[in-house]
């Protein structure tokens, strides 16, 4: 009876004073409140994404019993792939009257960078348009779907400036310029001024080259091709009391005589200059870099002041009017310590008689 009663004893003691093993500390307490606001929280959020489901559910089927389908327009930069916020959006009929104000006339959102509407369905033009950004071409959508989205992609603009200047002074020149495409459309037909003579133009890089022609009075002709407008440093006029001036843009196949169909322009240039003027007589002098041994290279310009030569004389140019000379590596204008130094000492220079 007494080993009954001690047990009891025991339990009861373990009982009230044991409570205490099982009680919360407030660091468990907070994480128990902290969980039981994070299931509120994802209760809360299904309860929101039902009820958008079923929103958009009941608009959907309110838009395909009015016969209007949606649609979502989305614009990128062809270049990053990254969405585009801010783009105009331009929507209209095909069959609608060319005064009519268009069905879609807003900019895309700057969350979603997208345009998104209701529309009947039907056949559509769309356009998209942003600052800083060539307009996008127009594309045409048949919208029948329950939903219809597109994509179109914009490129951007690069907008070239530069300068027209005196070779010798680098005082700014008053002259006709002319920027065409590699198709020979014009993108820009000006005059520089005499105060800054600073031109700016907008080019699209994916064109393989521009081409930039300038006159002046008592200048002679500038011809240059643009393939990287990063690096084009302007147009410098080369005035014609100066005896002699490079030949810009002659190109020879690597290590050979043989000249470019891509020099062609340049070579025109100096054609049409020695045919308004048929008494002028020049020497061709070629350059080349310090790589390759003397004679080779004192050869390789021989052979490239030929080259010149001969194009001239195959055009109607009188082949005593021409003479040629080779200094191979003898007149760097810059030191050969870099490719851009050597490419600039590779040069067929033309000495007026």
């Amino acid at each position: 009876m007494r080993a009954r009663i001690s047990i009891l004893l025991c339990m009861l003691a373990l009982l009230i004073g044991g409570s205490d093993l099982y009680a919360l500390t407030p660091q468990q307490k907070r994480a128990k409140a902290k969980e039981i606001q994070m299931r509120k929280r994802e209760a809360a959020k299904r309860k929101a994404a039902k009820k958008r489901a079923a929103k958009a559910k009941a608009a959907k089927k309110k838009r395909m019993k009015e016969g209007k389908p949606l649609l979502y327009v989305y614009t990128f930069d062809l270049r990053s792939g990254e969405k585009l916020s801010a783009t105009h959006i331009t929507a209209q009929n095909v069959n609608a009257r060319p005064n009519k104000k268009p069905i879609i006339n807003k900019a895309t959102d700057s969350k979603r960078a997208r345009v998104s509407k209701a529309i009947p369905a039907a056949r559509y033009w769309i356009h998209a348009a942003r600052l800083g950004y060539f307009p996008s071409d127009t594309v045409f959508l048949d919208h029948h779907k329950d939903e219809d989205s597109i994509a179109i992609s914009l490129y951007p603009e690069t907008r070239l400036t530069f300068t027209v200047t005196d070779s010798l002074t680098g005082r700014p020149v008053v002259a006709n310029l002319i920027v065409r495409k590699a198709d020979r459309q014009r993108v820009l037909q000006t005059t520089s001024d005499s105060v800054h003579s600073l031109i700016a133009v907008l080019l699209d890089d994916r064109m393989p080259y521009y081409t930039v022609e300038a006159t002046a009075v008592d200048y002679f002709p500038y011809f240059d091709t643009i393939v990287k407008p990063e690096n084009f440093k302007g147009v410098v006029m080369t005035p014609r009391e100066v005896k002699s001036f490079v030949l810009h843009n002659i190109y020879f196949a690597t290590g050979k005589t043989r000249i470019l169909a891509s020099s062609e322009p340049a070579l025109n240039e100096l054609y049409q200059y020695l045919k308004s003027r048929p008494k002028q007589k020049i020497r061709i002098v070629g350059h080349t870099d310090n790589i390759g041994s003397d004679r080779s290279n004192q050869a390789l310009s021989e052979g490239r002041c030929r080259e010149v030569k001969k194009a001239m004389v195959e055009r109607g140019i009188v082949s005593s009017r021409i003479e040629i000379e080779g200094r191979g590596e003898r007149d760097p204008i810059l030191p050969n310590s870099s490719e851009e130094n050597r490419q600039l000492n590779r040069r067929v220079e033309i000495v007026l008689l």
